[in-house]
């Protein structure tokens, strides 16, 4: 790779960066490019001759977001001996992280929603990379599943459309917690059906 290609990916991972504080702080509605670019330390037009415009950073934010809190969970499975301790890995990896994030934001409703519908359609992809990693978590249980006519790939799909609105929904991070475990449990009931 050479030095252009390593500065120019190093600058979008900075934008990304500074975006997806700047969503946080102050909602995708209320940040501004003026914002963004304050925080990158750039110019607006370098922001968009790299990433393009707002929707364009709401995307790529989603997208990085997601891509490292799957890839964190990919590198703890390794070490997971179990069913229960996966999901563990997940939760922790995904939910739990973006339950604390949205707690620190200051307009949470905002980045629920996915602001737009560049950032809506973003989230949908986003869900169906969750779904393809838990349906490989739950693919070793498929007989069991079977036997409540169920498959790993619509077991997954229900497991991220539950966790997807707890991390929403929960009232705290105790409440999140035991909302998880419970799910958990109803989970490994029906894998070891």
């Amino acid at each position: 790779m050479n030095k252009a290609v390593k500065t120019t990916e190093a600058t979008e991972a900075k934008i990304i960066a500074a975006a997806t504080r700047c969503f946080v702080r102050y909602g995708a509605r209320k940040t501004s490019m003026n914002d963004i670019a304050r925080e990158a330390g750039l110019s607006r037009q370098t922001i968009y001759d790299l990433l393009g415009g707002k929707d364009d950073l709401i995307c790529a934010c989603i997208r990085t977001i997601t891509d490292q809190n799957l890839s964190d969970v990919r590198a703890r499975l390794e070490k997971s001996t179990s069913l229960a301790e996966s999901l563990e890995i997940y939760f922790a990896e995904t939910i739990v992280k973006s339950f604390e994030l949205l707690q620190t934001s200051g307009d949470a409703e905002d980045l629920i929603s996915g602001h737009n519908d560049a950032g809506k359609e973003e989230i949908a992809r986003s869900h169906l990379k969750h779904e393809s990693l838990v349906t490989e978590l739950l693919s070793p249980y498929t007989e069991s599943l079977r036997s409540l006519n169920l498959t790993p790939a619509e077991q997954a799909h229900f497991l991220v459309t539950v966790v997807m609105g707890l991390k929403y929904g929960a009232k705290s991070r105790n409440d999140l917690d035991a909302l998880l475990d419970a799910l958990k449990r109803n989970i490994l009931n029906a894998s070891s059906a």
